[in-house]
């Protein structure tokens, strides 16, 4: 858990770079219209339905014929996001960057899995830890009031809500198995560790893992939490339960 911690420090001071260089690159307005965005629609079709944000489109061509699409805003122009999902939309703020892999040489192919990442302060003076927690607190009722579950998988040990919050607090414990229905109060949010990631699920195709990176800026003392989405379908869930090897086999 300590690597994963440092590995996530060091992303996020990553971001923070990138975030104040894409200050200086982007000096569009924001639209006042959110970005809208849903799984499975290809990179033209996102780029076409948010025309107003061209200026903040962002394409990293990699190898092997793939490229990531999205978006990149700086953290003193942050976007705004309704994500569209089944008959339902949950709306985000504060959105710093919007992450999905294409295939280069398909353009029908479907965005099966996007990240979003954003702030829950405004500024950056950051946010203190009680504003942090109810903000979170009231996008997990959010959720839950729509029907977001806990994905629990396979391997996961057979945990009840409440179990999940002791699991994760005692040693050897992990913070990797949280049910976010269990009504953390203030003092138990804060006995987490830095990192948090917390699986969930819409009905049988929409996956989500909610990643909670706090941190404290080093010169000022300021708290800051980034927060990311990474929002995939079953397709994508099968590839990460499934070893490659066997994926091929099965679809041979």
């Amino acid at each position: 858990m300590r690597y994963y911690i440092q590995l996530a420090y060091l992303l996020f001071l990553s971001f923070f770079i990138t975030a104040c260089n894409a200050q200086d690159k982007v000096t569009a307005m924001m639209p006042e219209k959110p970005l809208e965005i849903s799984l499975n629609m290809t990179a033209q079709e996102l780029y076409d339905a948010n025309p107003e944000y061209q200026a903040f489109q962002e394409a990293d061509a990699q190898p092997m014929g793939v490229t990531f699409q999205g978006y990149d805003f700086p953290t003193n122009n942050m976007g705004k996001v309704i994500f569209h999902y089944s008959d339902d939309s949950f709306n985000i703020d504060q959105v710093v960057t919007i992450l999905a892999m294409d295939k280069v040489t398909s353009e029908q192919r479907g965005l099966n899995k996007i990240t979003i990442d954003f702030f829950l302060d405004k500024t950056d003076s950051g946010i203190s830890d009680q504003d942090a927690y109810k903000k979170m607190m009231a996008f997990f009722k959010e959720l839950q009031d729509k029907d977001w579950t806990y994905a629990k998988s396979l391997s996961e040990p057979r945990l009840s809500p409440k179990d999940s919050f002791i699991f994760a607090t005692k040693k050897g414990g992990s913070d990797f198995n949280l049910d976010y229905t269990y009504p953390l109060n203030f003092e138990q949010w804060m006995q987490l560790s830095d990192l948090q990631v917390w699986q969930l699920r819409h009905g049988t195709n929409v996956f989500m893992n909610i990643r909670i990176n706090r941190q404290s800026d080093p010169e000022t003392g300021s708290r800051h939490y980034l927060i990311s989405l990474d929002i995939f379908d079953e397709s994508e869930l099968i590839k990460q339960i499934i070893p490659r090897a066997c994926l091929q086999f099965i679809l041979q």
